[in-house]
């Protein structure tokens, strides 16, 4: 049997008791049905995880930490997704699918032709579902480290907050492919347009930004495809996806 995985915000130290806080109780008792003694991982989010026992009362828990180990699964590629936001639950997917590849943060953008709107409450709801559905991805992946989620962002300011040494803008129609001359960059960041793309002005100003436009392929890829499959790419070149065993140890 699979131990659970769940993420507290707590320091992790030997031995001490923590109180579950109400809605892990409740997936705990409730959900998985666990009993008292049950094993379970649990992680803080900045690359500690601990082995821990559960002890069940009727209305509260606490976990019991056993052992607490520093073992990260995180990528030597520090990655940022730049992503406009896109309609339904399309953007709720490209999330839980970033958070997998080990993107190290995720920047939902605002741009002219984005389809969704949001505003002052509605905004905040939605991205605190967004960092909600960043954790029980790295629950699922065994990540130990949560990924930082920002808040909706116009675009101009976003590309005035990037950092990264790699800079793709993707482009259906340039004639560009990734530069193949580059040195292995310590960081990369994937700008993803909307549905309807980006206008001349934004791919300008990326531009402006050291962003380079590129193709992945000769096919047009949706929204909600398209920056997964630049974070693909940039593992396979320069990430963990391009590590051997030997790599690795």
């Amino acid at each position: 049997m699979r131990i659970p995985r769940i993420y507290l915000d707590t320091t992790l130290t030997e031995g001490a008791q923590i109180t579950l806080p109400a809605d892990r109780f409740n997936y705990l008792r409730n959900v998985l049905r666990l009993r008292d003694e049950q094993v379970v991982c649990v992680f803080d989010g900045r690359d500690h995880q601990a082995q821990a026992r559960l002890q069940l009362g009727r209305r509260d828990g606490f976990l019991m930490v056993d052992q607490v180990i520093q073992q990260g699964c995180e990528s030597p590629l520090n990655t940022h997704l730049l992503q406009a936001m896109a309609k339904g639950e399309k953007m709720d997917w490209v999330i839980q699918k970033a958070v997998e590849l080990g993107v190290h943060r995720i920047t939902p953008i605002a741009t002219e032709r984005s389809v969704v709107e949001l505003k002052a409450e509605r905004a905040d709801k939605r991205h605190a579902r967004f960092i909600d559905i960043a954790i029980s991805a790295c629950e699922q992946s065994g990540r130990n480290t949560l990924p930082r989620i920002d808040p909706i962002t116009p675009l101009e300011e976003a590309l005035t907050q990037v950092a990264a040494t790699c800079r793709w803008i993707l482009h259906p129609v340039t004639p560009d492919s990734p530069s193949s001359e580059i040195t292995a960059p310590g960081t990369a960041a994937v700008l993803i347009g909307p549905e309807g793309g980006f206008t001349d002005q934004e791919l300008d100003l990326a531009r402006q930004h050291a962003f380079e436009a590129v193709q992945l392929g000769p096919r047009v890829l949706r929204t909600e495809t398209a920056g997964l499959v630049a974070l693909t790419a940039l593992q396979l070149r320069w990430g963990d996806f391009a590590r051997t065993p030997t790599d690795a140890t």
